[in-house]
């Protein structure tokens, strides 16, 4: 066994990793390399799309498959392969469009990577601004439920988003995943979907005992993937269920947390 005191390190990026303007700071991504330069796996663990990721993949130099879709799919971005990919049930994906039709909100609909929207509009926009995906609006969704998707995501007001999980959640839990990221996000994946099964995998993959995984993240989609690691971080932002399963809790994302933790348990200074 490796004598690094973690070998894989999973991080979540928005509100966890990245900064206040969604950006890896100077402190996180020169820590982040010293740990692969000691030799363990770093790998991005995110509910954002697989493309979306690889800025900051590139950024941080890894050549680690990335968990994307909030562990929906695994994959490896220089070699593509694709070592988990589970999408939702095409019928289950129709009822969502029609329901998110009736109730006039916004969805958005995955499918390959790529990202389906009826039209544009304010949520649209302020999803495309925060990740940079690209958008393609096709006018209705229903021309797209023989597709099954990766995930499908609401976009509305936070008042209206825990309205929704708390109908919609309930509704669904026996046939699809459902969590929040942001306070503005409500997603949908394939039943039986998480971060942590994700991260369980990856480390089986490469032959690493759950002891020494560490997993940092900030939101309801993380909590599982906190509770599976040998040391699960949660964020001083965290939503409380995140704090609740956590073993220790880093500074805020903003103050470079996810250095300050790791500059500490790997025994080197910032």
């Amino acid at each position: 066994m490796s004598s690094l005191p973690y070998e894989l390190i999973s991080l979540d990026l928005d509100m966890t990793l990245l900064d206040r303007d969604s950006r890896i700071s100077p402190r996180n991504l020169a820590t982040v390399r010293r740990c692969t330069e000691l030799g363990a796996k770093v790998v991005i663990s995110s509910g954002r799309m697989h493309c979306t990721t690889l800025q900051f993949l590139d950024a941080m130099g890894l050549d680690t498959p990335v968990i994307s879709y909030n562990g929906a799919l695994i994959k490896h971005e220089s070699t593509g392969e694709v070592l988990l990919h589970q999408t939702v049930e095409p019928s289950l994906a129709r009822e969502l469009v029609e329901l998110c039709d009736a109730e006039g909100v916004h969805l958005n609909y995955y499918v390959d990577d790529t990202l389906y929207i009826a039209r544009r509009g304010p949520f649209a926009d302020l999803y495309a601004e925060r990740t940079t995906a690209a958008l393609i609006p096709v006018g209705d969704l229903r021309t797209l439920t023989n597709r099954a998707p990766t995930k499908l995501l609401v976009v509305d007001t936070p008042q209206r988003i825990e309205q929704l999980f708390a109908e919609w959640g309930p509704r669904f839990s026996d046939r699809a995943y459902v969590t929040t990221s942001y306070i503005d996000y409500l997603e949908f994946m394939p039943l039986g979907v998480s971060k942590g099964k994700a991260l369980a995998a990856l480390a089986a993959h490469y032959g690493i005992p759950q002891e020494k995984v560490i997993a940092f993240g900030d939101a309801l989609n993380d909590v599982p993937a906190i509770a599976w690691a040998g040391l699960g971080v949660a964020m001083a932002n965290a939503k409380p269920e995140a704090k609740a399963v956590a073993k220790r809790i880093a500074p805020h994302h903003a103050e470079d947390g996810v250095a300050v933790v790791l500059e500490e348990v790997f025994g080197f200074g910032g």
